[in-house]
């Protein structure tokens, strides 16, 4: 006993200047953060921060703009992680085929997850530009004129799911990929035994096997996705008319731009409130959905 002691004593101060270290660096910004969310502190005047309560989040619920924002974010989440999860599902199928030269395209098909999101949002910039970009060239060889990619009410929001599309769909595919290459061969051999077709050994044994790998995915992006902040800063500053105005990027502008770091404070919290509970809500969903299958 007083060895198994001494074990659990050496290892606890092994790993004590570790936990105490991720502990400052995770948890003073959020108590700092959640200080000033009850403070009024604006960095244009020469006042200190002044206690106010519960104001700065008062002023977030009747604040149109942060309604605006978290609209969009949903949104932008809706559209990017869906497509990226259907797009990243099929490719890794696709990439998990026995054919020559597909080693190649894999480990071209996850350089974009590689580059940075601000290069990545300067790139789709130029690409989406309405004189000279890319996309419109394209859309020319069709016969038709020239589409104001991201200053339409209509097409920004759409560019900008392109643009994260195509840098996260390959972290899709690869842990997708990884996870098929897991799978035990044994049970698709008693499938096959048992006279099922490739069709039903899909849903009924891959799919069933991918589903805990799934869930990972989707809620690593759900919350990497509505954090995200760097494509709509080189691509469309928020623009047009809000359209884009993702909750991250009215936070930066209401801290940076109009300098009220309280307010900001807030909605950070609010933010992150928002993300937890969409990520328990989430997985206690999937819990009962697994409980029902049971």
């Amino acid at each position: 006993m007083n060895l198994e002691r001494e074990r659990r004593r050496s290892a606890f101060l092994l790993i004590a200047p570790a936990v105490v270290v991720l502990m400052a660096i995770n948890l003073f910004p959020f108590f700092y953060a959640l200080y000033m969310s009850f403070q009024t502190w604006s960095l244009g005047r020469p006042a200190p921060p002044r206690y106010v309560g519960l104001f700065n989040y008062e002023d977030a619920y009747y604040d149109d703009r942060f309604t605006n924002a978290v609209v969009v974010s949903f949104k932008f989440v809706a559209f990017a992680v869906s497509v990226e999860f259907v797009l990243g599902f099929f490719l890794a199928f696709v990439f998990a085929a026995k054919i020559r030269g597909l080693g190649l395209l894999r480990r071209i098909g996850i350089l974009p997850m590689m580059v940075m999101p601000v290069a990545t949002g300067l790139v789709w910039f130029y690409i989406f530009n309405q004189n000279y970009g890319m996309a419109n060239f394209f859309v020319g060889l069709l016969g038709l004129d020239p589409l104001p990619w991201l200053t339409d009410t209509g097409l920004a929001l759409i560019a900008v799911v392109v643009a994260d599309v195509w840098q996260w769909t390959p972290f899709v595919m690869l842990v997708t990929f990884a996870a098929l290459q897991s799978l035990p061969e044994y049970v698709y051999e008693a499938a096959r035994m048992d006279g099922l077709s490739t069709w039903q050994i899909f849903w009924r044994v891959t799919v069933p096997l991918l589903r805990p790998v799934a869930v990972i995915v989707i809620l690593i992006r759900l919350v990497d996705a509505f954090r995200m902040f760097e494509l709509v800063f080189m691509m469309t500053k928020g623009g047009p008319a809000g359209i884009t105005e993702i909750l991250p990027y009215y936070i930066y502008v209401t801290a940076f731009q109009l300098l009220d770091v309280g307010y900001a404070a807030a909605l950070a919290v609010l933010m992150l409130i928002v993300v937890n509970v969409l990520a328990v809500i989430f997985i206690g969903r999937l819990q009962m959905s697994d409980a029902a299958g049971r």
